[in-house]
């Protein structure tokens, strides 16, 4: 059920009017049940594996409270949820890929006919949800939800319908005290209706021009000339921004509706001057996540320069594994990780202070720049990934086409229109980044928000109904 179609507008819409007019001893239930049809509509069978996985968390957390409050130690019941939990995803996510490679590097037909054998489908959100109930465990593990967790919130926090499906990956000492106390007043709900509206309006309008521009490119990069290979890789850096944050946005903006705050995932990033910067401001949730339940525990920076760079670099190319099951996403990963190593090294090198100094003229803008220009090229490995197995020789076709600065060869149709889209994408980064949506315009929130929303309606309109999935869906 994606959001920017009639069958979610229905369900919201029902949600919502029954929500404000019961009592909040019955709202639990009907958001639980809203968040049930949500994932039913996927998949039925489904539902019950994630019931399951639901329930199974929920009685192993039990058991931790329960350990904890006897003074005995957990770390053999968190050991063992958290790996029942990796091997869950790992076999809906990564058996094709473990096989695969093992036949690559070793020419196992058994193996390759094993998984020909089998027929896996991957479960809707089982990344996002993975993630959610692994940092559930270890919060309750450090004591920072200190008193059990009832069974309602429980499944409620898992659930919630606004942010199942893709994030953002909510924390339980965030979310979870806020479940019996929602909070509606009419800032709310006008904020609520914005990120709704600017959500459906990055999603259909600017990602969804971007995305069939482009296409053609990873068909065949190598007959295109550099000027459409550069400006289409530009171009999928503001789509897949305008697609995850126009989710977040339309994620945020329902929960806002229902009383709830959830995180944002999104802070202008594409404002950033630094990849340290930048990874405080782009899919924040996910950032988070990994720095708090992997690259710490694996030490951090506690250690040596080199071993925290290593550390870093591991927990990049996790993150990118985790992304999907392709060589290109590590290979994602890894290559936002060595940008990442090489700034802090200069960095170090340079005694902390800031890699240009900021007496060079125009160098905010020149930082801006580079990072906007090699974190858009990342997107080459994300992108291409769509191609399975000649995903890594896509990302070498176009690499090459960019750098040899490739005159001859066809000119991407439409290609003229990128640059609009691009503009706009950056437009609509730096609106989030000033909240000058909800300052300087909230004088005028009552008169523009009928226009806006009238104009987005007759924008869907022409674009279509349900429009593409969103990229996240199928992480």
């Amino acid at each position: 059920m994606l959001f920017n179609s009639i069958p979610y507008l229905i369900l919201f819409f029902f949600t919502y009017i029954i929500y404000w007019n019961i009592s909040q001893k019955g709202r639990k239930p009907l958001l639980i049940l809203s968040s049930l049809i949500f994932y039913a509509y996927f998949s039925f069978p489904f539902l019950f594996h994630f019931l399951a996985v639901i329930f199974i968390n929920f009685l192993f957390s039990e058991i931790i409270f329960k350990r904890k409050s006897e003074g005995k130690s957990d770390k053999l019941v968190l050991a063992t949820v958290i790996i029942l939990n990796l091997i869950n995803l790992a076999f809906f996510k990564y058996f094709y890929f473990v096989t695969g490679t093992l036949y690559s590097m070793f020419g196992w037909e058994e193996v390759k006919s094993f998984a020909g054998s089998m027929n896996i489908f991957l479960p809707l959100a089982i990344s996002f949800y993975t993630f959610q109930v692994i940092a559930l465990q270890v919060d309750i593990h450090r004591g920072i939800l200190k008193d059990k967790v009832k069974f309602d919130d429980y499944f409620l926090f898992i659930l919630f319908f606004p942010q199942l499906i893709a994030g953002p990956i909510m924390r339980s000492d965030n979310f979870i005290p806020q479940i019996d106390h929602p909070e509606i007043d009419p800032d709310r709900m006008k904020k609520g209706l914005f990120l709704i509206i600017g959500g459906l309006f990055k999603k259909v309008v600017i990602a969804e021009n971007i995305a069939p521009i482009i296409a053609p490119i990873y068909m065949d990069p190598s007959k295109y000339d550099s000027f459409s290979l550069f400006f289409s890789t530009l171009a999928f850096g503001i789509q897949i921004y305008c697609d995850f944050s126009g989710y977040t946005d339309l994620a945020r903006g329902s929960a806002n509706l229902l009383g709830y705050e959830i995180p944002e995932n999104f802070k202008g990033p594409f404002l950033a001057q630094s990849y340290r910067d930048l990874w405080s401001r782009w899919h924040i949730t996910l950032s988070s996540w990994l720095r708090d339940y992997l690259y710490i525990p694996m030490g951090g920076s506690k250690a040596s320069v080199f071993r925290s760079n290593v550390n870093m670099f591991i927990t990049m190319c996790l993150g990118g594994l985790w992304h999907g099951a392709n060589w290109a996403f590590v290979g994602w990963g890894a290559y936002l990780g060595a940008f990442l190593w090489i700034e802090r090294s200069l960095y170090l090198f340079r005694g902390k202070q800031k890699i240009l100094p900021d007496t060079i003229p125009f160098v905010g803008f020149i930082r801006f720049i580079f990072v906007y220009i090699t974190f858009s090229f990342s997107g080459v490995f994300f992108r291409a990934a769509a191609r399975g197995d000649e995903a890594m020789a896509t990302v070498y076709e176009i690499f090459k086409g960019v750098l040899t600065f490739r005159s001859v060869g066809e000119t991407l149709d439409r290609v003229d229109e990128l640059p609009v889209l691009v503009l706009l994408g950056l437009f609509f980064n730096w609106l989030q980044y000033s909240d000058y949506t909800y300052t300087k315009l909230k004088p005028f929130q009552n008169i523009l928000l009928p226009i806006f929303a009238i104009v987005i309606f007759l924008l869907m309109g022409i674009f279509g109904d349900g429009g593409q999935d969103f990229i996240y869906f199928q992480f």
